[in-house]
Formats: C-alpha cells, sequence, structure tokens
C-alpha cells in the first residue's frame, strides 16, 4: 500500500510537471507580451500592468511585442487584448477571459476594458498579487513562476457599475486594479458615466429661468406654488414638454452617453397639487407620479437615443415602489438605502420596509441600481459595527436584480478593510465574506495581529447587536452603544495589538503604521467622550484606561490626523476640520482653566466645552480674537441664520448647563435671542429659555464687555441631544458671542 501511494505521488508530480507552464524560472523568463498590431490605449496599459507586475514578481523582464513581430504558430506568449488569439465572441460588459492556449496565455475580454480587468484578475487570483489601498500593495516573490496548463476563466461580473466613494477607494489606478469602474480615466477603460448625476431636476428646468414665467411648473406646497425646497410639478404637460427638449438637447451634447439622470432634488418638498395627489394617493406612492413623467421622457429618448438609459432615484419620498405604474424597459431605477439599519442585514427585522421595497422594484423595474450607505455621517472617526453586513448586503442586492451599485462610504473607521472588501465583493458577489475579512487581516497587519482585530471586532459588535441599535448612517455617534466596560475591553485589545506589532514587525513597520491609523477609531471615542466616562467610571467603579494626559493625547491624535490626511469628523466637515482639531484641545485646556464656580467641585463631576469645537451652521457664525474670552478667542454669531452654532455633548443623564455669553450692539430691552438642549431622536425642546437684555447690560444701560453665565438650569440629557444658540434677528443687536459652556453633573446616570 505504501509503495502504491508513492507511485501515485510520483505519478501526479509527473503530471504537474508535465501540464503546467514556467512563465519564469529562477528570475529569468523566454516569455513575451504581445499586444495587437493597433493596440487601444486600454490595451497598452493592460501590458505595461501586467509587465511591471511580473517583474516585480519574478525579476524577470517580460518584453512587449507586437502581433506582426512574432511567429504565428509561436509558443510561451502572453496575448493581451484582441489580438488573433483572443476568442472572438460578443463579451458580455466587463466579461473577461483567462486561458492557456497551445503553449501560450490568453488575456482578453470584453473590447472596453475586459483585457484589463483580465490582467488583473490573472495578477490577483493566479499571481498572488493584492491591492489592498492605493498605498499598500502585497508582491509575493516568485522567481519561478508556474501556471497550470489548464487554466481557464471566463467571467462577467452581474454588476455592470461598480463604484466605490470614498477618497482612499477612487483614484484610478486602484480602482481599476480592484475592478470598479465608477472612477477610471480613458486608458483605463473609462468611467459609466451617468449625465448629470443625481439631484437633477433644477440642472434641467432652473427656477431662476422658469419660476417666474411658469410658476405651475413647480411644487404646489400648502395651496402655493414655490421653488426654494420644492420639486417639479410632475404631471404639468407644458412642464415634461419643456424639461424632455432640455433632456434631449444635453444628450445631443453628449453622444457618448449611455445613461442620464432626471430624479428629485436632494429634499423633500414635492408637489400636493390636486392632479399630483391623486395619482400618488392611488398609487400609494410619489413614486406614481414620477415614473409616470419618467416614461413621457424616456419614450421621447429611446426614438432617438435607442441605447440610453434614464436613470431616476427610489429615495426617500419616492423608495416605495407604486403599485400599478411600471417604468419603461429604458428607465433605469436606482435605489437609495438611507434610512436602512446597518448592524442587521437588510433583510433582516429592523428593514422589512425597505426588503419590501427593494422586492417590489425588483418586479417592476428591467434595470435596478443601488445606492447604499457604509458610513456614519454623524462620527466618521468612531467604530462604525457594520463590518459583517457589507457583504450580505451586497450579496441581497443581485438577489434582487440590481446591476449597479454605489457605496457611499466618506468615513476613516477600517475604511481600507471596508473598501477592499466591498469592492472584491461587488465584482464577485459569491465570495466568502468571513474569509476576505480573514485573508484583509492577514495580509495588511500581520499574522501576529490579526487575530486580535477579528477580536476587537467581535467585542463591538456583540456590543451594538446586545444594544440593539437602530445603526443608520445620520443619529448615531458612540455614546449611544459603547459603554466604558466595552471601551475598556476594546482598548486592551488595540493596546496589545500595537504591543505586538512593533515587537514582531518592527517600530517602523507598516503592519504598525497601518495599526495606529485602525486605533484611531477608539482613540477618538475617549477624546470626545473623555470626561464623562471618566465620571462613569467613578460612578461604576470601573477603570479608567483613557488617556492620562488628554490634552498629550488630543495632540497625537491631531497629528496622526495630518499623517494620514483625515479630512473630516462629521459631513460637510472638510473645510473646518482644523478647528474641529483645534477645539478638541481647547476643551482639554479649557478643563485646565476651569471657572470660579468648578473650582470647589470634584473635577470629574463636571465637563467644559469650549466654544471653537462647536458647529458653525451655514458658516453662519465666525471665530474672532476676543480679549475678553477665557483664551482670547470666542464664536462670533451674527444674524445670517435663526441659530448658528450648536454641540452635541457625550454626556448622559441630569446636568445643569451654564454658558458664558455676551453681547454686542444698541439694544437696550427686551429679547436678544435664545438658547436650549434639543432632542434629536425625539425631535422635541428638553429645555430653552430667552435670553434678555437685561440680563447683559450694566447700569448705564450698555451693554457689558465682558462674559456673563446664564444659568439654563438643570437638563437631562440623552444620546445626540444637543446645546444650542440663536440670535434673536434684532437689527440693534450686533451679535451674540459664546466663549464656553459647562455641565455640572446633578445626577449620576442609570
Amino acid at each position: 500500500m505504501k509503495n502504491v501511494l508513492v507511485l501515485l505521488i510520483c505519478l501526479l508530480s509527473v503530471q504537474s510537471h508535465l501540464y503546467s507552464a514556467e512563465l519564469a524560472k529562477d528570475g529569468a523568463t523566454d516569455w513575451k507580451i504581445v499586444l495587437p498590431n493597433k493596440p487601444t490605449l486600454v490595451e497598452q496599459t493592460a501590458a505595461r500592468e501586467l509587465s511591471e507586475h511580473l517583474k516585480l514578481v519574478t525579476g524577470a523582464d517580460f518584453q512587449t511585442l507586437s502581433e506582426h513581430d512574432i511567429p504565428a504558430d509561436g509558443q510561451s506568449f502572453i496575448f493581451v487584448g484582441n489580438t488573433a488569439k483572443a476568442p472572438q465572441k460578443d463579451y458580455k460588459f466587463d466579461e473577461i477571459l483567462i486561458q492557456m492556449d497551445g503553449g501560450n496565455l490568453v488575456l482578453a475580454g470584453h473590447p472596453q476594458r475586459g483585457c484589463l480587468y483580465a490582467v488583473y484578475s490573472f495578477l490577483q487570483d493566479v499571481v498572488g498579487v493584492r491591492w489592498w489601498t492605493p498605498e499598500d500593495t502585497f508582491i509575493p516573490k516568485r522567481p519561478t513562476l508556474v501556471v497550470a496548463d489548464d487554466l481557464r476563466v471566463a467571467y462577467a461580473p452581474q454588476m455592470i457599475s461598480r463604484e466605490m466613494y470614498h477618497r482612499l477607494a477612487q483614484p484610478t489606478v486602484f480602482s481599476a486594479r480592484m475592478k470598479g469602474n465608477g472612477f477610471l480615466t480613458p486608458e483605463y477603460g473609462g468611467a459609466v458615466r451617468i449625465i448629470n448625476f443625481v439631484h437633477s431636476f433644477y440642472k434641467y428646468l432652473p427656477p431662476e429661468k422658469y419660476f417666474d414665467a411658469h410658476p405651475d411648473w413647480y411644487s404646489e406646497i400648502d395651496g402655493k406654488r414655490q421653488h426654494e425646497h420644492a420639486q417639479l410639478c410632475l404631471t404639468n404637460e407644458a412642464m415634461t414638454q419643456e424639461l424632455t427638449k432640455n433632456v434631449l438637447e444635453t444628450l445631443r451634447k453628449n453622444p457618448d452617453a449611455k445613461i442620464i439622470d432626471i430624479s428629485q432634488n436632494d429634499w423633500h418638498g414635492f408637489c400636493t397639487c390636486e392632479k399630483c395627489k391623486a395619482i400618488d394617493d392611488a398609487e400609494e406612492s410619489h413614486a406614481g407620479t414620477l415614473v409616470l413623467m419618467l416614461n413621457k421622457v424616456a419614450e421621447a429618448v429611446e426614438q432617438e437615443f435607442p441605447d440610453v438609459l434614464v436613470e431616476s432615484l427610489a429615495y426617500q419620498y419616492t423608495r416605495q415602489p407604486p403599485k400599478t405604474i411600471r417604468p419603461r424597459d429604458n428607465v433605469l431605477i436606482r435605489l437609495c438605502t438611507i434610512e436602512c439599519s446597518y448592524i442587521q442585514p437588510l433583510d433582516g427585522a429592523q428593514n422589512r420596509k425597505f426588503a419590501a421595497d427593494i422586492e417590489g422594484w425588483s418586479k417592476l423595474a428591467k434595470h435596478l441600481f443601488i445606492w447604499d450607505y457604509t458610513t456614519n455621517y454623524n462620527d466618521y472617526l468612531g467604530p462604525h459595527p457594520n463590518l459583517r453586513v457589507l457583504v450580505p448586503n451586497v450579496r441581497y442586492f443581485v438577489q434582487h436584480g440590481a446591476v449597479g451599485l454605489f457605496e457611499e462610504g466618506e468615513g476613516d473607521d477600517f475604511c481600507e478593510l471596508k473598501n477592499w472588501l466591498l469592492m472584491r465583493v461587488m465584482w464577485e458577489p459569491n465570495l466568502d465574506g468571513e474569509m476576505l475579512i480573514d485573508e484583509f487581516l492577514r495580509g495588511y497587519y500581520g499574522e501576529a495581529v490579526a487575530p486580535l482585530i477579528k477580536q476587537y471586532w467581535d467585542v463591538l459588535i456583540a456590543q451594538a447587536e446586545r444594544k440593539q441599535i437602530y445603526l443608520g448612517c445620520f443619529g448615531m455617534t458612540s455614546a449611544k452603544w459603547i459603554d466604558l466596560a466595552t471601551l475598556n475591553q476594546v482598548t486592551e485589545i488595540m493596546n496589545t495589538a500595537v504591543e505586538t506589532a512593533t515587537k514582531t514587525y518592527g517600530s517602523d513597520s507598516d503592519e504598525l503604521r497601518r495599526l495606529r491609523k485602525s486605533k484611531m477609531g477608539i482613540d477618538h471615542v475617549w477624546l470626545s467622550r473623555y470626561y464623562p466616562l471618566r465620571s462613569e467610571a467613578r460612578e461604576q467603579k470601573l477603570p479608567f484606561l483613557g488617556p492620562k494626559d488628554p490634552l498629550q493625547a488630543a495632540e497625537e491624535f491631531a497629528q496622526l490626523c495630518q499623517r494620514f490626511q483625515t479630512k473630516a469628523a462629521v459631513i460637510s466637515q472638510e473645510q473646518n476640520f482644523e478647528l474641529y482639531l483645534e477645539g478638541l484641545k481647547a476643551g482639554f485646556i479649557a478643563q485646565k482653566n476651569p471657572p470660579e464656580f468648578c473650582k470647589n467641585i470634584p473635577e470629574d463631576s463636571w465637563v467644559v466645552f469650549d466654544a471653537l469645537s462647536f458647529n458653525n451652521f451655514n458658516n453662519a457664525a465666525t471665530i474672532i480674537d476676543d480679549a475678553k474670552a477665557w483664551n482670547g478667542r470666542s464664536v462670533r454669531m451674527g444674524t445670517k441664520v435663526d441659530w448658528n452654532t450648536s454641540y452635541t455633548p457625550p454626556v448622559r443623564g441630569k446636568y445643569r448647563l451654564l454658558a458664558s455669553l455676551r453681547c454686542e450692539g444698541t439694544i437696550q430691552e427686551g429679547k436678544l435671542g435664545s438658547w436650549g438642549v434639543y432632542d434629536v431622536e425625539g425631535k422635541k425642546s428638553l429645555k430653552s429659555m430667552a435670553l434678555d437684555a437685561k440680563d447683559f447690560t450694566t447700569a448705564d444701560g450698555s451693554f457689558d464687555k465682558s462674559f456673563r453665565w446664564i444659568d439654563l438650569g438643570v437638563v437631562d440629557f440623552i444620546p445626540g441631544a444637543y446645546f444650542w444658540f440663536a440670535h434673536g434677528h434684532r437689527p440693534e443687536l450686533d451679535a451674540i458671542f459664546v466663549d464656553r459652556v459647562v455641565l455640572i453633573g446633578d445626577e449620576p446616570a442609570d
């Protein structure tokens, strides 16, 4: 029996040798890359990428030739693109072909970019190259590179549009290597371009051009036609005719276009005129009037541009499909998941309404795209425990007929892992998500650290599920679900990971650099909730593993943000992120310089927030040099909007709330403005008060130049509640100035 086994092994070894091709041996090669005689720009890119990567892997130089420079019956050639060796067939969109053929390797596919994706698939799946991020690539060292002689892969992705919207996923070269097609330049095949991409009603019918003459083309709201934060009147025939004319003119100016968008503006304000309301009521969805209008435009588009699809959004108030009206075959519906919870898969109990909507649209629409959300707009930096639903959700989209996917994920929390994971499964949805996660963790952070990162995520996800949170892309911060015990636990895990990476790979290693960036999520939780967490530790008699010197930690965090080019902590903060980091540090400086009434109170029972860290709506508030402010700077609120600045303190429970304020102007009496606390989740005011002139004037009736403490009283904070300040819009009041806000613990939280 033993001899038979040995013989079998020997036979298999001989067969392996007989039926394999050595593309390189000991760092040398006789193989050459062959291009068509008149290669396209993409074919040239594909050949260059193949040659450069094979050189890095094997050390060998793979020369590139034209097809007319080689013998017709030659061997040891790698044919790239539409050569004579490539099967002549009608390739599906983005389809690839990889095959050994008579001693040669053929890398071909759809003429637009199929051969490029074939090259990348070969390098990834056969050679073992991994593009983790635009800057981090794994190149295996294989001086001898053997390819099985029976190698054959023919594959067309089910998703024809695959876009990962994140700054670290959008660079053309990385996007192409991961086989995305939303952000590609011509040498990489060009992007799947959509004319007037989303929220486009006013791009065709701008109110400044049309409203005065045709107010009936715009929404009727509360019995009045209006265009501000409104939409179009979708049953108005004259409007539809003008819209159609402008759409056709746009397509004539873009002869290569394949998709044009006609979709609602990014707010509500739908038309409630009698005709629109009747149709929407009958269809039990505002998508009724939308699809009715789209079909009319799409019919005209089809007559002149039969290959063009008319795209629109099923978004917010149009998300639910209509009962009876079906989109025409040249209408593309892009369904948006913005209201969903991402702690559960989209077929979970929290997302039943969305499940009903996608099932409905999949039956109605011939072409279905998805706009999905993988970030937390209210906390780009903190942990966002959606990791385990990403792959199931992509698979769910495909199972319901979606052929395009736009993943919006601007946050920073483990974005490298999430980007890579999503781009892999957008191309190949049936891949095992857990295996992909394990592969990335081992390859990116190192074998020694990977189990710790997996443990970190297990703890966070289990805690989020235990809290039964509704993990939307808005409104959720760590205060809602990460308690001190959990934060301590994941901090211990991450600290161990850092120690392990330093010891195993070195203090200057890529593994430690990558880990240090990923650890910034919990670093930010400690910094943004430092004093409330310290109070929680005292109240519950738990360890406190936050930084011993928070100011130093905040300074180091700001340095890491600069090193890793972090852009924002919340949505639309890119222009003010430096101010946010300055405010983060200012809070810890302020805590070391308390107002007099806090000096005799235990330090961990009060917390101060410097106004430099407050939100600034519509840039209506400005940070100014202010000699009267505690640190020489304050926030000035003018009269631009009703409320200029606010802040969501990471606290829960009862706190007495005081604000340091002053005013400038000539007003002598009456209301200057107001301030208070608002509960976002409950959509109600928790407490508010008017700011009266008598609280800020001196004996001679003029305003006191110094800041005064105004006491709002005790407020029972719930996570997400914020305090706000509003100017009273009286012209005699030049501005209200905010210096800082103090919260003094009234009772410990439950």
